[in-house]
Parts: C-alpha cells; structure tokens; sequence
C-alpha cells in the first residue's frame, strides 16, 4: 500500500494553537515581574488579578471631575472581582507578595498614580489611626 504524502496529512489537520492567555499585564513592568504576579494569582487565596486592579486604580487616579475629587470606586457589586477588598489593597498585598526586585518595580509603576490620587484627594480627619493611606481619604462630601 503506498505511503501517504505527509503534506497531504498535516494539511488536512487543525493548526496546533496554544490557548490565548487571557491574562494581562500591567504597562511598564519586565516580563519576570509579570511572570512572577501570574504565580501569585494563581494561588487559591488570592484576592483578585492585579492587572484589573492596576486598571481601576489608574481609571480612579485619572477620573474626570473636578481637581479635588472624592474616593469613590463605583462597580457592580456582583461583577466586583474583588470582593470585599479595595483595589489598592490588592495592589499593595501584591507588592508584599512579591520578591523585592519585582515589588520595586511595581510600586515604582505605582507611585504616579499614587501621588496623583493623592493630589486629587483630601485626607479624612475622621479616618482611625492604622488607616491604610489610600483609605483615610474623604469619599464622600
């Protein structure tokens, strides 16, 4: 029996084609930072993907409005992929999280956003000692 052309073969077989990762990474970090926030959140205990927080928190810090702004982050509760936690709460259990190479280079990608929420914030004088910085600010009127 005569053998089959093996272009005749693989022509005819689907393409081999990794699945596409839908994770994304954050704009200004290496790929061994990426990589090593992708090991992080794939712990089962992990609060949320970082990217998403990285996303809102700079959506947040870069809002329209007026100069002085009030700390609101506004989301469906039952989309919220973050539950019960604050986006920069995320954001800062992942630079703990990390190696200190890797945590450097996200709170450096961090602290534009973070100076200018900051700016466009007032502190909350009613806040309890131990606030987290980001939330002893006013989020309301």
């Amino acid at each position: 029996m005569p053998r089959r052309n093996p272009a005749r073969v693989t022509g005819n077989a689907p393409a081999h084609t990794r699945p596409a990762d839908r994770r994304r990474a954050v704009p200004g970090l290496s790929g061994r930072t990426a990589a090593e926030i992708a090991r992080l959140e794939r712990r089962p205990s992990w609060p949320g993907p970082v990217f998403e927080a990285w996303r809102r928190w700079h959506a947040l810090a870069h809002g329209p409005g007026p100069w002085v702004m009030y700390a609101v982050d506004e989301i469906c509760p039952c989309c919220d992929p973050f539950p019960g936690a604050p986006v920069r709460a995320v954001l800062e259990a992942a630079c703990r999280a990390l190696r200190p190479r890797a945590a450097r280079e996200l709170r450096a990608v961090l602290a534009p956003l973070d100076a200018r929420f900051l700016a466009r914030t007032l502190p909350d004088p009613s806040a309890p000692p131990g606030t987290p910085w980001w939330a002893s600010r006013l989020n309301s009127a």
